[in-house]
C-alpha cells in the first residue's frame, strides 16, 4: 500500500479531534468555564474582525460639502442605507461641468449589480472623480442620470453639435472575452436613441489604465445578465430650464439624488498663475518632486501643516531674497552667493522645521538633503514666482479615500490635473455678474423640482478645476439657493462639511490670514 501524505493528514487531525473531545468531557466545571470565556473572547474577536471589514459610511446631512467627487459616493450610500433614498433605480439630477460617466479601470473588483457589502468595496469604488456616476449605475443605485451641462461647454469636445437634448435607453450586462488564453469579464451595454443615430447600438468596452476607452459592436444575444437598464439624459442648461418648467420632466414619483459640482459656474487652471509669472514647466515639475520627497501625509489636517511649512518656507526666502532684487543690493555679498543664501535661510527655519517634524517623510538628515536640493531651485525665482506659489500652496495630489491614495507618494503643488491651454478641458473664467447669472439658472431648475433625498456640493478645488478665487462666493451662492428652494428640508442645521475637504470648512483660498480676497 502506498504511503498517501494527505491521508496521513486527515488521520491525524481525526485523532487530535477524538483526543480533545476526551479531554473536554473530563474537564471540572471550572475548567469548562475557562473555555467558554476563551470561546467569547474569540467570538468577540471575530465579531472586531468582521466590524473592521463591515461597510463604514459617515454620518451625513441632506447638503453633503465635499472635495473630490468621487467621495459622493460615501453620502449616497449613506442616504441609502438610512432610508432617505432607495437602495436601487434613484434619479441623479447631476449638474456639473463634466459628465463624471467615464468607466472604471478596475472594476471587476467593486461590486456589481448589488449595494457594496464591506468598507474594501467602497474602497475600491473610489477610483476616481470622473467614473463615480458610472460605479454608481452598475450597483443599480441610480437607474436615470441627468447631465445638466453649463452654458460655456457648448461647442466644447463633450458637445461638438451643441444638442440641447440627447437622451438614451441603455441595458448594460457582461461578457467573456478570451484573453492571454482565458477568458476575462468585461462590460457590454446596448443603447438606443430618439435624438442620436447610433452607429453601434450593442458594444464590449474596453477600458485602458489611461482613462480611454474602445467600444466594439457585438451582437445583442452576446451581452448577457443585462439586468440593470435605464436611461442617460445629456441636457444644456436653457434645456433643462424648459423641461423643469413643464412639471413632467421630474416628478414626485422619483427618489432623487441631487449633485452639483462647483465647477459648473466655471473652469480655470490652478496653474496658470505660476506660467503666466514665468514658470516653465520644468522648474515646477522639479519643485513639486523636491516638495513631493519632503513631505508626506495622509488627512486633511496633516495636509494643512504641510502648507504651512511650505508657506513659512516661501516668505522666509523671500524676505532674503528681496534686498537682491533690481540690484537693489548694492554691495551686499550674501546676493551673489548661491550656498551662502541656502545657508541663510536653512538657519532661519529651524523653528518651523521643528514644529512640522510629523509630516515629513524620511529622517533628519535627509530632510535637510532634500531641503537643500528645493532651495536650490527656489532660490532662482524671482519675488512674484515666489508670491504665485504661495497662493499655489501644497497638496495631496488625489483624496485620502481614493483607492490607490499612497501617503508616501507625497504632497505636490496644488496646480491641479490640468495645465493652461489643455485641449481636453473647456476653460472658463467668471466674474461676478456671470456668477449671479449661473445662480439664477440653477434656482430656477430647481424651484420646478422636488427635495432631493441627499445633496452633495463638490468643491472641485484640488484637482484644479473650480476657480479657487471665487470657489467661496460660489459655494455660498448654491447653498443660498438650496434654502431657499427647499426651505422644509434644507437649512444651516443640515448643511455637512466633509472631514477632509481641502482647506477645511473655510476652503483653500482663505487658508492663510496672508492671502487677501
Amino acid at each position: 500500500m502506498r504511503f498517501n501524505m494527505k491521508t496521513a493528514v486527515t488521520v491525524l487531525l481525526l485523532f487530535v479531534a477524538v483526543v480533545l473531545l476526551l479531554l473536554r468531557r473530563s474537564h471540572t466545571a471550572v475548567t469548562a468555564t475557562r473555555q467558554l470565556v476563551e470561546v467569547k473572547s474569540w467570538a468577540e474577536k471575530d465579531e472586531q474582525a468582521k466590524t473592521k471589514d463591515s461597510l463604514i459610511l459617515p454620518a451625513s446631512g441632506v447638503v453633503n460639502v465635499i472635495e473630490e467627487h468621487h467621495e459622493a459616493l460615501m453620502y449616497w450610500f449613506s442616504a441609502a442605507s438610512s432610508g432617505t433614498i432607495k437602495k436601487q433605480g434613484n434619479t441623479l439630477l447631476h449638474i456639473d461641468g463634466h459628465n463624471e460617466a467615464a468607466s472604471p479601470v478596475h472594476w471587476r473588483k467593486m461590486p456589481l449589480f448589488q449595494f457594496p457589502k464591506h468598507q474594501k468595496e467602497l474602497n475600491q469604488m473610489m477610483e476616481k472623480s470622473h467614473a463615480f456616476v458610472h460605479v454608481a449605475a452598475v450597483t443599480g443605485l441610480i437607474n436615470r442620470f441627468i447631465w445638466v451641462w453649463p452654458p460655456y461647454d457648448s461647442g466644447g469636445y463633450q458637445h461638438e453639435n451643441s444638442e440641447p437634448y440627447v437622451s438614451l435607453r441603455l441595458k448594460v450586462g457582461v461578457m467573456f472575452k478570451p484573453r492571454d488564453r482565458r477568458d476575462v469579464l468585461v462590460h457590454c451595454a446596448c443603447a438606443e436613441s430618439d435624438q442620436l443615430k447610433m452607429e453601434k447600438t450593442c458594444v464590449w468596452i474596453d477600458a485602458h489604465r489611461d482613462g480611454s476607452e474602445e467600444y466594439f459592436e457585438i451582437p445583442e444575444s452576446t451581452c448577457v445578465d443585462m439586468s440593470l437598464s435605464g436611461t442617460v439624459e445629456f441636457v444644456s442648461t436653457s434645456k433643462a430650464i424648459e423641461l423643469a418648467k413643464s412639471g413632467t420632466w421630474i416628478t414626485a414619483n422619483d427618489s432623487i439624488i441631487l449633485d452639483i459640482d462647483e465647477d459648473y459656474y466655471g473652469s480655470e487652471a490652478a496653474s496658470s498663475p505660476l506660467y503666466e509669472s514665468g514658470m516653465s514647466k520644468t522648474q515646477i515639475n522639479e519643485i513639486s518632486s523636491s516638495v513631493g520627497m519632503l513631505l508626506c501625509v495622509d488627512n486633511a489636517q496633516d495636509e494643512m501643516m504641510a502648507d504651512k511649512f511650505f508657506h513659512d518656507l516661501l516668505k522666509i526666502t523671500l524676505k532674503h531674497i528681496k534686498p537682491c532684487d533690481n540690484n537693489a543690493a548694492g554691495g551686499n555679498s550674501i546676493c551673489s552667493d548661491h550656498l551662502a543664501m541656502t545657508n541663510a535661510v536653512i538657519g532661519d527655519i529651524y523653528d518651523i522645521l521643528e514644529k512640522a517634524r510629523h509630516v515629513m517623510c524620511v529622517p533628519n538628515q535627509s530632510t535637510q538633503y532634500i531641503l537643500n536640493r528645493l532651495l536650490d531651485d527656489l532660490l532662482y525665482l524671482n519675488e512674484r514666482q515666489l508670491e504665485e506659489l504661495t497662493t499655489v500652496g501644497v497638496c495631496m495630489n488625489q483624496s485620502p479615500r481614493s483607492t490607490f491614495f499612497n501617503r508616501n507618494d507625497g504632497v505636490v503643488l496644488c496646480q491641479g490635473y490640468n495645465a493652461p491651454k489643455t485641449t481636453l478641458i473647456q476653460y472658463q473664467s467668471v466674474d461676478k455678474e456671470e456668477i449671479d447669472q449661473t445662480t439664477n439658472h440653477l434656482q430656477t431648475i430647481l424651484s420646478h423640482s422636488f427635495p432631493p433625498g441627499v445633496v452633495t456640493l463638490a468643491r472641485s478645488v484640488r484637482d484644479g478645476f473650480t476657480p479657487r478665487k471665487h470657489a467661496h462666493t460660489i459655494e455660498y451662492k448654491v447653498i443660498n439657493v438650496l434654502k431657499t428652494v427647499f426651505p422644509s428640508s434644507i437649512g444651516d442645521s443640515s448643511i455637512h462639511y466633509d472631514s477632509e475637504l481641502l482647506g477645511g470648512r473655510d476652503g483653500w483660498y482663505f487658508r492663510h490670514k496672508t492671502i487677501k480676497a
